[in-house]
């Protein structure tokens, strides 16, 4: 089963909000929102398959994501719940939502639309495959290697979170590396059909500086979830829970309250 945190007391009648990371991500990424949060619910964040501490298996299909996040639900005893996805993990809200409404209460997406994406990623992937990892004996040894090829430094700060210490104090890769690269097409793509509907409440919060949110691509999120509604953050880049938390946590306060 995927690896869990439950920030907050569950409480048998209330809702909890389930949050899920993108791509690279992890559960740590939704700390900050889990702290400052103004909803009075528990906030579960949940680290992807072959992200973070869950298990490293074969498959990156949304498919097989939605399974995953469904036998977490169900471990947990909701019958319904909140949903909140950034980036990949939208991509799963999206079609857990579109194959099981009668589980979900209010969804949230951020910053990604049900389409077809170019795969940006391939070369990024690729370096961080060839890291010399034996060679390092610190972070930022690994840090400057990466450099040229991601030069801002928060971006490289967000990939690097996924190094960790083994216990033969080596840095290896803490997410299943190759079975992420192996998969990354799938990752990009989207393939549930058009006649696929969600009609309850849906709100995308997309970022002014990103451009995965595009007018064409809004276009295709009304033909799945026709009720939602869309604000965009305009300080905001491809992770406005991170880079601007406190409005990306008045949005979503609005709308879950």
């Amino acid at each position: 089963m995927l690896n869990y945190r439950i920030h907050g007391e569950p409480d048998p009648g209330t809702l909890p909000l389930i949050v899920l990371h993108g791509l690279l991500g992890s559960l740590d990424n939704w700390n900050t929102f889990a702290s400052k949060q103004k909803v009075d619910r528990p906030v579960i964040a949940i680290d992807m398959r072959n992200h973070g501490d869950s298990p490293h298996v074969d498959g990156m299909s949304y498919t097989q994501m939605v399974e995953d996040i469904l036998e977490v639900i169900d471990h947990l005893g909701f019958s319904n719940i909140d949903l909140m996805g950034h980036s990949m993990g939208g991509k799963a809200a999206m079609l857990l939502a579109l194959n099981h409404p009668q589980r979900i209460n209010h969804l949230i997406i951020v910053d990604i639309a049900p389409v077809n994406y170019p795969p940006k990623f391939n070369a990024l992937l690729k370096a961080m495959l060839s890291m010399p990892l034996d060679s390092f004996t610190t972070r930022r040894e690994a840090d400057k290697w990466l450099a040229p090829t991601v030069k801002h430094p928060f971006e490289r700060a967000f990939l690097l979170k996924n190094l960790a210490w083994d216990e033969n104090k080596k840095l290896v890769w803490q997410c299943n590396l190759q079975e992420i690269a192996r998969n990354y097409l799938k990752i990009t793509a989207w393939s549930a059909t058009a006649e696929l509907a969600y009609s309850g409440e849906a709100l995308f919060i997309s970022g002014g500086k990103s451009d995965y949110v595009t007018t064409e691509n809004w276009s295709a999120a009304l033909t799945h979830f026709p009720s939602a509604e869309h604000i965009r953050i305009e300080e905001a880049g491809h992770l406005p829970h991170v880079e601007t938390a406190e409005v990306f946590i008045g949005h979503v306060s609005n709308h879950l309250n």
